[in-house]
This record gives structure tokens, C-alpha cells and sequence, in this order.
């Protein structure tokens, strides 16, 4: 029983050091900044007179 734990760590530590490692390390790459508070307010304001002038047009059409 005991042999049988020795070779399995053995092969263990045996792939271990064989490995290639699966490939290349990733790139990071820095992450973006947020958009400031203005465009969002902007983007709102637009999506807003959009949906109101679908309503407008569905409404009176």
C-alpha cells in the first residue's frame, strides 16, 4: 500500500515538472475609464426624446 502512495506522488511530481504550463501568459490590457456623469445624463436625455417622440407618433398617428 505504501508503494503504491509513492509512485502515485512520483508521477504527480513527475507531470508536474514535464508540463508546458498550457500556453502563453495572458496580456493585460488597463481598463477604460467610466464616462462621466454628463454623458450618461446626455445619453438619458436623448434615449428620453426618442421614446417621447415613438409615444408622439404612435399616439396622434
Amino acid at each position: 500500500m505504501p508503494d503504491d502512495h509513492e509512485r502515485l506522488v512520483a508521477d504527480a511530481l513527475r507531470a508536474q515538472a514535464t508540463s508546458t504550463g498550457g500556453g502563453p501568459a495572458p496580456t493585460f490590457r488597463p481598463a477604460r475609464p467610466a464616462p462621466g456623469a454628463g454623458w450618461v445624463l446626455l445619453v438619458a436625455a436623448l434615449l428620453g426624446l426618442v421614446a417621447g417622440a415613438v409615444v408622439a407618433v404612435i399616439t396622434l398617428g
